[in-house]
């Protein structure tokens, strides 16, 4: 499909959507998106006994040994998304040479904080023990996350309840992530957190302190959704304790478009990818 028609077809699409506005599902950008060259070389693999406690493991094409290792985590508010509606991000990330994974975990309101953040660190844990047998070298381990993904990458790397410390995640990317949102003042912050009793402790900014894993955090100024100082807040706080972390601004990108911009037919709008690639190769 023509570049041309692909974007037709998507702003067809997408003329629907609040899909991606929300960060909702995405089955039908996943459908009609063209993809990266790459391979899912498994699917729906178990990392605990929930039916949400699975996760897809992509390569690039004709790839060997030794792949840098990235677990993408996907958003939704904490309370919706897929893993199978991110197979073309799966496409987009292997595409860079990258072993990656993409963990599937349990939403609101079946749980509530912090057990969303312990699926993605029982998926961690997995990916640590067995990345081996898909030609994956764990010593190169990053994170990646848009949007409440982004929360969930940066408080894998964070807090130390999670992987120990010091964390084995050398490297962690945030895409228009919140990490400095109390007091809640939105539904799906009130329904994820609201009930948690001390309120710091679901913050990533709390947990700032000098680390030796390296940070790339990418925001939209424009973005309504998650303000942009959530990243300008976080970057300030590492940079003040001595942990490696770089900012990049983007303008004229919504919350949405900061995900799709990895995507084929929206990639050069925004440099997002070329940029978190140029970044992983230097810092992974």
């Amino acid at each position: 499909m023509p570049e041309r028609m692909a974007r037709r077809s998507l702003l067809a699409v997408l003329g629907l959507a609040p899909l991606l506005a929300a960060c909702n599902t995405l089955s039908l950008f996943n459908t009609f998106t063209p993809k990266d060259e790459a391979t899912r070389v498994a699917r729906d693999v178990p990392f605990g006994d929930d039916p949400r406690q699975k996760l897809d493991i992509y390569a690039p094409k004709g790839s060997g040994h030794d792949l840098p290792v990235l677990v993408f985590f996907y958003g939704g508010g904490w309370n919706s998304g897929s893993k199978a509606d991110y197979v073309w991000m799966g496409h987009s990330l292997a595409a860079l040479g990258y072993l990656v994974v993409i963990p599937d975990y349990r939403l609101v309101p079946q749980v509530l904080y912090p057990v969303f953040l312990e699926d993605n660190a029982l998926a961690m844990k997995h990916v640590i023990a067995h990345a081996g047998a898909y030609g994956g070298n764990i010593r190169r381990l990053a994170v990646i996350g848009h949007s409440a993904g982004g929360y969930e990458a940066a408080m894998m790397v964070l807090d130390p309840r999670y992987l120990g410390e010091p964390s084995p995640v050398k490297a962690c990317v945030g895409i228009a992530g919140p990490y400095d949102f109390y007091p809640f003042d939105v539904p799906a912050s009130k329904e994820a957190f609201g009930q948690w009793p001390r309120p710091e402790e679901t913050q990533p900014v709390t947990y700032a302190r000098k680390l030796d894993t390296r940070f790339l955090l990418m925001q939209s100024r424009a973005d309504t959704v998650v303000g942009v100082h959530n990243a300008v807040n976080l970057d300030t706080r590492l940079k003040t304790a001595g942990t490696d972390v770089t900012l990049r601004l983007y303008d004229n990108l919504t919350h949405p478009d900061t995900a799709a911009v990895f995507s084929v037919p929206f990639r050069k709008k925004a440099p997002l990818r070329a940029d978190a690639a140029d970044w992983l190769k230097a810092n992974l």
